[in-house]
């Protein structure tokens, strides 16, 4: 027989939440089953692989998995670069796999109006749970197209704590159509980055002053562009999922690799600056115009601000707990910080925060309870800097910004300062921004 139990508002179920002085390093949070929040704006490995210029992408899932990936493309604009090849039970167990994948491919080729110089197959959980002989069907089709590249890319979120996270594979696999060169002429090649640093970035202007080209696989428009990077002798990373894309660089390319971690303090700044110079053989430039510069941008955000709170999750940049610090030193009211983890390189300012200010409020953002965790009313006493502060505590005013941007060194601090206070200035529709996937994707696609 069927009872009714009395309801109980969703509402009531209590988040986790902690004082930063209390916070556990480095796992503040109990980890087990996820929540997913309504923040679209981090790049899916579709977004990714769509960095190389003129290939065209060829998921092969099974048909549940490939209706995220569809509406990915989808709202890219970019359907004409993106086809699927459904797996099913029948080819599992009638040992079809890889003839799936040949036949599939061929099939798809033969319909392109234009073939693709390059190719990306993404090969789904499935083929690695069964032991598909993928090297072999990927041999098979570079002997029948000899014109392209394929590329074996992965769909395999199921594995992604046990192996390399699929984002770390898709960034490496970005180079695997690289062709070595006997001969390379030179240049610095910055490796992993989703956006356009541009030519006035610090990378830009090390390449500069070092006399050689500067590559980023963002700013490319043609695929022989992209072959371009070949060229490159120096390769940096600054991302933490981007340390394997420099590693096989270095490792098949021959590339020297330097990792120079997004930052936010000064001292480091500089120092990561000075090692960029060193990487590259020049002379360090004077950077006290840019400190300075970046000191009275802070404190313009700090006086228009006037202490209003402000929230900067994990999402927005690879360091949330340096920015925070940096911020709350420049007199800026930083109330809370939503982040299921830190990285080891934050230890030192994650103590120093403690001690400057220990009344932060701490938040997961994937424990099943945050999914009760936004407010029923909008705030715009607020401001976030990133799409899962916004929701979580209903800020109408944003910063949106993913994995730190192309604010590296101090001309990045001082552009992210610049930001923050017309972020302040001016509200937004957070809940638009943050349905549209992959923030900033159609401007580097």
């Amino acid at each position: 027989m069927l009872r009714l139990f009395p309801h109980t508002p969703e509402k009531t179920v209590p988040a986790p939440t902690v004082r930063l002085a209390d916070a556990h390093w480095p796992i503040p949070f109990k980890q087990g089953l996820e929540y997913s929040p309504p923040a679209r704006g981090p790049w899916t490995i579709v977004h990714v692989g769509m960095l190389v210029p003129e290939c065209h992408e060829i998921f092969v899932c099974a048909q549940g998995c490939l209706r995220g990936v569809v509406l990915s493309a989808a709202e890219m604009g970019l359907q004409r670069r993106f086809s699927t090849i459904t797996v099913t039970e029948e080819h599992l167990r009638d040992g079809q796999l890889e003839a799936t994948i040949i036949e599939g491919v061929s099939h798809i080729l033969e319909r392109l109006p234009k073939r693709p110089p390059a190719i990306l197959i993404y090969s789904s959980c499935l083929h690695h749970f069964s032991g598909a002989d993928l090297g072999w069907a990927y041999r098979k089709l570079s002997a029948m197209y000899p014109d392209i590249v394929f590329t074996d890319a992965y769909m395999t979120p199921t594995l992604r704590k046990s192996e390399m996270p699929p984002d770390n594979k898709m960034r490496r696999q970005l180079y695997h159509g690289l062709r070595p060169l006997d001969d390379p002429k030179g240049g610095l090649l910055l490796a992993g980055t989703l956006e356009v640093f541009g030519h006035e970035s610090d990378f830009a202007r090390a390449a500069q002053e070092a006399g050689v080209p500067f590559y980023e696989i963002a700013a490319l428009k043609t695929y022989e562009d992209y072959q371009g990077m070949a060229n490159a002798r120096h390769v940096v990373t600054i991302n933490p999922a981007a340390k394997q894309a420099g590693d096989f660089l270095e490792s098949r390319h021959g590339m020297a690799h330097q990792t120079l971690l997004l930052d936010y303090d000064e001292d480091r700044i500089d120092r990561a600056i000075a090692d960029l110079c060193e990487f590259l053989s020049i002379p360090m430039w004077d950077t006290t115009a840019q400190k300075a510069a970046t000191r009275v941008a802070l404190s313009l955000a700090a006086d228009t601000l006037h202490g209003r709170p402000v929230a900067i999750c994990q999402t927005a940049t690879t360091r949330p707990i340096a920015l925070a610090l940096r911020l709350v030193n420049a007199g800026i009211h930083v109330t809370d910080l939503y982040c299921d983890a830190f990285l080891p390189s934050d230890k030192a300012d994650f103590e120093a925060l403690q001690q400057k200010a220990p009344d932060i409020r701490v938040h997961p953002t994937i424990v099943p309870e945050m999914r009760f965790a936004a407010p029923a009313q909008k705030r715009d006493d607020i401001v976030a800097i990133g799409q899962k502060a916004a929701i979580f505590t209903g800020a109408t005013h944003m910063l949106n910004l993913i994995e730190g941007g192309a604010y590296w060194g101090h001309v990045g601090m001082r552009q992210l300062a610049l930001d923050l206070i017309e972020a302040a200035k001016t509200p937004v529709d957070v809940d638009r921004l943050i349905s549209v996937k992959g923030y900033g994707c159609n401007g580097c696609c």
